[in-house]
């Protein structure tokens, strides 16, 4: 994240601001129409576009009063005016960042399904080879999302309603928090310490005004830290690429010099066993069409054939399975249950919205419902195996409803037994 803009800036404003000397509202409306541009350069959506029209609506009620001299009436509107671009200035910020990394979570998936695909050609090959290749890893790291956060009101219209003590101790908390990930705090810090005083003390403008700008300067400390978390997911998001990604070559290669050592009867063998592979995989998935709709969509790869079960399943935040559409997932068991050997990963998964933990506990009891349902229907549970994985496998945009409906799933993903 580039700090030094912001940071200059916000120095500037708790001087003009929360200063003993007041200074002149034109002071303030420079630096709305500043924040403003780097605003406006983001196009942010919600919620920084509320704290934005909460600026604006507090803008067009003080431009009367300027114009007509009553600088005392319009100074506390502008000052929350600023504030309140400020806010919006990082919750738009936070929101790219945001999206950033929702980007590198996807690149992430994507670079642990070719990892898999290989890990399956390798082990086809191994299995006829009848040894095995070391110094291949066979397990892939997560992406770690980072620490659960202490909870935090949306940024929206006005900051969060806090007697002085409380905004105070919640400050405390998040100071520890950014400085936990070497998050730059200092001018926000002088700030929120010099708005705490004038509340306390009834400075110019009266307490409702620096307690307010307290509110908006936490949540602009919120949001950096927030901001940072996301850019350190990124970073590593790509590392973890990038290792994913050599992994792959090195099974790769490790695999064709196998199937190179083979003799000619093994070869013809591997070769044989992949054609039957392939012919059972597409066999399932023509089984598996028939069903797509509404509920589920079925889709193939090297790991499979997937069938992607919509969130339309559950109630809202729920996991338990709608009983109108249990019809759905005895004709799925039905298909399984003429592949008895094929295995089955049941595998749960969110949007973006929401907090991590929450998403990711979600996702696996919903993960659990459905695998629960096909034992009811004798879909044998040594085939399967179970897990959530919230929001962290993301194979759409989750910056669109449609992504985000796409990214709300239980896959079933169907390969052959080794």
């Amino acid at each position: 994240m580039k700090l030094v803009g912001m940071m200059s800036g916000i120095v500037a404003l708790a001087v003009a601001g929360c200063g003993g000397s007041r200074p002149p509202v034109s002071t303030l409306i420079r630096d709305f129409d500043r924040y403003e541009r780097e605003v406006r350069m983001i196009e942010p959506e919600a919620p920084a576009a509320e704290a934005w029209q909460a600026a604006h609506e507090k803008r067009t009620a003080a431009d009367p009063l300027v114009s007509k001299g009553k600088e005392d009436q319009a100074y506390p509107l502008m000052a929350k005016a600023v504030a309140d671009l400020r806010v919006a200035l990082a919750a738009a910020v936070e929101a790219r960042s945001e999206a950033n990394a929702d980007g590198c979570r996807r690149a992430v998936e994507e670079a642990r399904q070719r990892w898999e695909e290989m890990i399956i050609l390798l082990e086809q090959t191994e299995r006829v080879a009848r040894r095995s290749v070391s110094g291949i890893s066979r397990e892939v790291p997560p992406l770690e999302e980072g620490p659960t956060l202490p909870p935090a009101d949306p940024v929206g219209t006005a900051p969060p309603i806090l007697d002085l003590p409380t905004l105070v101790e919640v400050w405390g908390t998040w100071t520890d928090e950014a400085a936990a990930r070497g998050v730059p705090a200092a001018d926000l810090a002088a700030q929120f310490d010099q708005s705490i005083g004038l509340a306390k003390g009834g400075g110019a403008g009266g307490r409702d005004l620096h307690a307010y700008i307290a509110g908006r300067t936490l949540q602009e400390l919120q949001g950096r830290v927030r901001t940072q978390i996301a850019d350190d997911l990124c970073a590593r998001g790509a590392l973890l690429v990038a290792q994913l990604g050599n992994e792959r070559d090195a099974g790769l290669r490790a695999s064709l010099d196998l199937e190179r050592s083979l003799r000619d009867d093994l070869r013809t063998e591997l070769e044989r066993a992949r054609e039957e592979a392939r012919t059972r995989q597409q066999q399932i998935y023509e089984a598996m069409r028939s069903l797509e709709g509404k509920y589920a969509r079925i889709t193939q790869s090297a790991r499979g054939t997937i069938v992607s079960l919509a969130d339309i399943l559950f109630d809202f935040d729920k996991a338990t399975l709608k009983r109108n559409v249990e019809f759905s997932l005895v004709k799925i068991a039905t298909i399984l249950n003429q592949f008895p050997e094929m295995k089955i990963s049941v595998e749960g998964h969110t949007d973006n919205i929401g907090k991590p933990d929450y998403n990711l506990e979600l996702s696996r009891r919903r993960a659990d419902a459905v695998h629960s349902f096909l034992i009811s229907q004798e879909v044998a549970a040594d085939r399967m195996t179970v897990a959530g994985y919230g929001m962290t496998r993301p194979v759409a945009d989750n910056g669109t409803e449609e992504g985000r409906a796409k990214n709300r799933r239980v896959d079933l993903v169907i390969q052959e037994q080794p």
